[in-house]
């Protein structure tokens, strides 16, 4: 693990990465072109009520997407040559075909009664496709460590009593249902306290997506065992000749025997999604592309409220709209990039990474031909852990693939934009598994470098409470100007960056 806040504060005479007198100068010139006023304004738009939450595949994405083409535009950035418009549409837009599956269609049914879809039981990804009949399962208490192996093919019920409630459960259940997942079950109930309790605060979606050419379920985030969350009065309805509360007494696993019909009705429609490309054509090395991503989607409206997603990722969107900005205004004035700069935001992110993916499957430029990929998630406020200290940025990932980019990136840091650089996420151990969770990882998976810039989970995260008057915007950008800096580097330097380090 790399300690945190590290800086390689002799890099500079070490490594010889940046270009002193006059690039170095036009660096700073343009990147003083990223301003805390042109920030606000575009948020300002992008994070309002009109956007309808920008949910992925509705109106509110597509005013978005409509948006920052407009900019790109108004920047002088041509658009992107393709003869097929299946591949580019309008010159700007990558579109990608969704499958939209409703949730609550996932049921259980005992003794003739019917668990219903938020009211006595609650999930957050529906990945089971075919009804299943339980007659007995394992249960692990609160204290019980999950096996490595030998749940292959079991139900297995969990006690999330001592957890909390709401939000605060997820973080230590989600890691709880992963060991179990990993040890081969085919399904998970886990009995809370209080449904209702549980819920409360929560932005729960009305549908799933995943992308129309994966067949089956590959575009969803979870691709195992099927977790339930049941409310404690009907598990012990479930469990017939028991209750929780007995079962909380056992010091070890134990064999119990629910009755019921896990039932499946799904209902899909289809939709389409786009990705929007700003591409920024480069000089003698123009065939090698540095890729600038950020999602442009949120979770939209739910009960009649617009969830505005200032923060995520409207802030990350909004920064790459300056930084677009800056690199087509440094080639204007001659001074454009030596390799191609593709600023990229993504849509179908809160849906489970989906416009990441299908670009990464399906890329308009070679992935071979791709330097690195530089991704922007939530940089606009403060978590609780710096609520106190200088200002600062969450980095992930930037050395599992490349030392060098690491390296380029504390130099961008130490030379340009000073802020204290924070690697806890990028632990390998971290239990949020952040560096799995943006878009990032797309092309991680791919063998492409790639780093994620992150200013932490905060008490709006998915909440209506996520708008515009919040954000940070020196933050933000102090923030984006880090990114520009990395990127101007990545771009200009005359060697290409060395993957080094295997892929996991």
């Amino acid at each position: 693990m790399i300690p945190r806040r590290m800086l390689f504060g002799n890099v500079l005479c070490l490594c010889g990465l940046v270009s002193f007198g006059q690039e170095d100068e036009a660096a700073r010139h343009y990147a003083g072109t990223i301003t805390q006023e042109e920030l606000r304004e575009h948020l300002t738009i992008l994070a309002g009520d009109a956007y309808q939450g920008r949910e992925t595949g509705k109106v509110g994405q597509k005013m978005a997407a409509a948006y920052l083409k407009q900019q790109f535009v108004a920047d002088g950035i041509p658009p992107v040559p393709a003869p097929d418009p299946k591949v580019i549409s309008e010159g700007y837009f990558q579109p990608f075909g969704l499958v939209e599956e409703r949730s609550g269609t996932i049921r259980i049914v005992a003794d003739g009664r019917t668990l219903a879809f938020k009211k006595e039981l609650l999930y957050f990804n529906e990945v089971l496709d075919t009804a299943m009949t339980v007659t007995d399962a394992l249960y692990l208490g609160d204290g019980e460590k999950v096996p490595n192996s030998g749940l292959a093919g079991r139900v297995v019920v969990l006690n999330a009593s001592r957890m909390g409630q709401g939000a605060a459960a997820l973080g230590p259940l989600r890691s709880r249902m992963e060991g179990v997942r990993a040890a081969g079950a085919s399904l998970i109930l886990v009995s809370v306290p209080s449904l209702e309790a549980m819920m409360e605060g929560m932005h729960l979606s009305g549908a799933r997506m995943r992308l129309a050419d994966e067949g089956g379920k590959q575009g969803t985030t979870t691709t195992s065992a099927q977790a339930i969350l049941v409310d404690e009065k009907a598990m012990d309805q479930l469990l017939r000749t028991t209750t929780m509360a007995r079962l909380a007494r056992k010091h070890r696993p134990k064999t119990v025997h629910p009755a019921c019909e896990v039932m499946v009705t799904p209902q899909e429609d289809r939709l389409t999604a786009e990705n929007v490309l700003a591409y920024i054509e480069g000089t003698d090395r123009k065939n090698e592309i540095v890729v600038i991503t950020a999602h442009y989607d949120h979770i939209g409206v739910n009960d009649g409220v617009v969830y505005n997603g200032a923060d995520d990722d409207g802030s990350g969107t909004v920064a790459l709209l300056e930084i677009a900005e800056a690199f087509a205004t440094a080639k204007a004035e001659g001074h454009g990039p030596r390799r191609s700069i593709l600023v990229m935001p993504v849509s179908g992110e809160e849906k489970g990474l989906l416009g990441s993916r299908y670009y990464s499957d399906h890329p308009v430029f070679p992935l071979e031909n791709t330097v690195a990929d530089l991704n922007i998630d939530m940089i606009g406020r403060v978590d609780s852990a710096h609520s106190t200290t200088p200002p600062y940025v969450y980095v992930i990932g930037s050395d599992r693939l490349s030392t060098e980019l690491h390296v380029i990136n504390e130099e961008a840091n130490t030379v340009y934009a000073h802020l204290q650089l924070d690697y806890t996420f990028n632990a390998e151990s971290d239990p949020n598994r952040f560096y799995y969770r943006s878009d990032h990882y797309n092309f991680a998976r791919k063998g492409v470098p790639s780093v994620f810039f992150f200013s932490g989970v905060h008490e709006d995260y998915h909440q209506p409470g996520d708008d515009v008057e919040k954000i940070r915007f020196d933050l933000l950008q102090q923030r984006a100007a880090l990114v520009f800096h990395t990127a101007w580097i990545l771009a200009n330097r005359d060697a290409r960056i060395v993957v080094d380090k295997p892929l996991k």
